[in-house]
């Protein structure tokens, strides 16, 4: 071979060596590698910088371009740390790491340890090996327990004698330390003295290695008819721990019975209660109907219940006579006419012992109701406005009346019962009492102070029930319920309404 062809063989050996060598970098494959935890002590207050480093199994033969988040895991944004979102770091060629930095938030409340995550969502010119970092903020802080008490109490008031109520105070955990506090009693519509014992500042003391107390509080039962009544417990001077709530409100859930006085048409309540003030009462003593009081519906239409009559404000329909309100239903050929007040506007309550004296009509197809909406429906509508009806009655079932309440959950409900009078007796024959006792948490039924029903706000939906409603008044004719007139049933009919009083809590 001649020297000329060696040095031209050596030459092509080189430069294809040098082509492979820069071929082989080219296509080399580098790793991303980050953790997938890291801790993080807490600190105090302020703001702490953490240093988080990418790093590569070795030099980037190009820029590496990294794009990343900080996301909520228990750890809360802006609360626990700084998020961030879509963040651009790089690696540059020929360096294998690249340090950020981001900030978490310290604080002195003791907390379980929480955690964020640092996601990479995108790499070029690397391969990623864990997408997902989680980090730890470890808590330094010295575990405080948190007290807890019940919101709220219900106890049978009791008849004569006292009786001691309970009332657990618990922590969250042991304490290294003692736990104190003072409590008092707060008059609400219960009294002091006469509904129960008061208690004012006294100490208290959970010891380490105890995780509850009991406080005691005497109640005073006695034989009056009444509204539920309420106490407050206040904790004061919490060292030691912390509460979110320090008032326990105790209801005493009336348990007594009243005798109704028997007038010569029917049974009658008195104008006062013990620890009640009457607060309105339209005793239908004038010569008509009191506008400050009562309005009208007016129209047919069928009122959503495929009813017959229409709603008229004539005298014919609705008027005084010997101090009671009538309300009549009337039938001409095959139309009907009736009246419908209320005191929309006029005459809203919240809460109260509520009763309502009437005498009702019969017969088939004759729909009486004595009953309560809320006065925001022109707002809300129905059934979110609430409903509460004291009375209704089907005209061919007159020993039968009926209480129920209509609310909003998810769409329309209600829960309700019936009272039925002993001995054949019938709600046409005699005027009886109808009423409720409604307060912030539940509503009674009664007929003649005979309790029928009860619902509370464990039952239903009850925060239409903590708003004003205004009464309504009416005989409908007809309907999806009763049914319809037939041949037996005799027009007029009149529902008499002798008096509505609302007593409240003084």
């Amino acid at each position: 071979m001649t020297t000329r062809l060696k040095i031209l063989l050596l030459l092509f050996s080189i430069f294809a060596g040098a082509n492979l060598s820069c071929s082989k970098t080219d296509d080399v494959t580098v790793s991303l590698n980050i953790p997938t935890s890291l801790s993080i002590d807490e600190k105090d207050e302020g703001q702490q910088l953490v240093s988080f480093t990418f790093t590569l199994d070795q030099n980037a033969p190009k820029d590496v371009i990294i794009t990343w988040s900080l996301t909520e895991g228990t750890a809360k944004a802006n609360e626990d740390f700084e998020p961030k979102s879509d963040v651009i770091t790089v690696i540059k060629k020929g360096t294998k790491s690249q340090l950020v930095e981001f900030t978490i938030f310290g604080n002195q409340t003791y907390q379980s340890d929480r955690y964020f995550n640092l996601i990479v969502t995108n790499v070029k010119n690397a391969v990623l090996t864990n997408p997902i970092c989680r980090i730890e903020i470890q808590d330094n802080d010295p575990f405080i327990p948190e007290l807890t008490l019940p919101s709220r109490l219900i106890v049978p008031e009791g008849n004569n004698g006292n009786q001691t109520v309970g009332i657990l105070v618990k922590l969250s955990g042991t304490s290294e330390a003692p736990v104190t506090f003072s409590w008092s009693t707060v008059d609400g519509w219960a009294k002091a003295g006469t509904d129960f014992l008061s208690v004012n500042g006294q100490n208290i003391q959970i010891n380490p290695g105890e995780t509850e107390k009991t406080l005691e509080v005497e109640v005073v039962g006695d034989n009056i008819f009444e509204m539920d009544d309420y106490f407050d417990v206040v904790l004061e001077n919490i060292t030691g721990a912390v509460a979110e709530i320090n008032t326990v409100r105790v209801y005493l859930k009336n348990d007594d019975t009243f005798q109704l006085d028997q007038a010569e048409d029917g049974t009658i309540t008195p104008l006062e209660y013990p620890g009640m003030t009457l607060v309105w009462s339209d005793e239908f003593s004038g010569s008509s109907v009191n506008p400050d009081n009562w309005g009208y519906d007016l129209g047919g239409g069928g009122w959503g219940n495929n009813e017959l009559q229409v709603y008229t404000s004539s005298s014919e329909n609705s008027f005084i006579l010997n101090d009671k309100l009538n309300i009549k239903a009337t039938k001409l050929y095959s139309s009907y006419n009736s009246a419908r007040l209320l005191s929309k506007g006029k005459k809203e309550f919240t809460y109260g012992r509520i009763d309502i004296r009437a005498r009702m009509p019969y017969g088939q197809g004759i729909w009486p109701a004595l009953w309560m909406l809320g006065g925001n429906i022109s707002q809300v509508g129905w059934p979110r406005c609430g409903e509460i009806d004291i009375m209704e009655y089907l005209g061919h079932e007159q020993s039968k009346t009926h209480g129920t309440v209509h609310y909003y959950e998810g769409g329309h409900r209600y829960k309700g019962s019936s009272y039925t009078l002993p001995g054949n007796q019938s709600f046409h024959d005699a005027f009886h009492v109808f009423s409720i006792v409604w307060g912030e948490n539940s509503i009674r039924w009664y007929v003649d102070y005979n309790l029928f029903y009860e619902v509370d706000d464990a039952m239903v939906v009850f925060d239409s029930f903590r708003k004003p409603q205004f009464f309504i008044m009416n005989i409908a004719v007809g309907g999806n319920w009763p049914g319809y007139p037939d041949e037996t049933t005799v027009f007029p009919q009149i529902m008499e309404v002798d008096y509505v009083r609302v007593f409240q809590n003084d």
